[in-house]
């Protein structure tokens, strides 16, 4: 809710941070917690901890953990400011005759 929230700003360069976190499919191996095992899909917490901070959180024993649902902002203006280059480049092509 907005009005929880104070010092509101834009996330800045969404897809320069995007680039910079991999999306990985993986093993969990024998040292991971016992509800995690087999082939998954993710990204590295200390990638994203570089980019993102507040997204990943460090528990007790030691180990990060990301919190995935606090990606989607990022993503949301990632995918906006693709959006604008795409318009901005048809409208180039528009005005070129192309």
């Amino acid at each position: 809710d907005e009005r929880l929230k104070d010092n509101i700003t834009l996330l800045s360069n969404p897809i320069d941070k995007i680039s910079q976190i991999n999306g990985i499919e993986f093993d969990w191996n024998d040292e991971s917690y016992d509800h995690l095992d087999g082939h998954d899909i993710g990204v590295l917490a200390q990638e994203v901890e570089k980019v993102l901070p507040e997204v990943v959180a460090t528990r007790d024993d030691g180990y990060k953990a990301v919190r995935y649902e606090k990606m989607v902002p990022l993503l949301i203006e990632a995918i906006k400011d693709q959006q604008g280059q795409i318009k901005d480049l048809k409208s180039r092509l528009d005005e070129a005759g192309l």
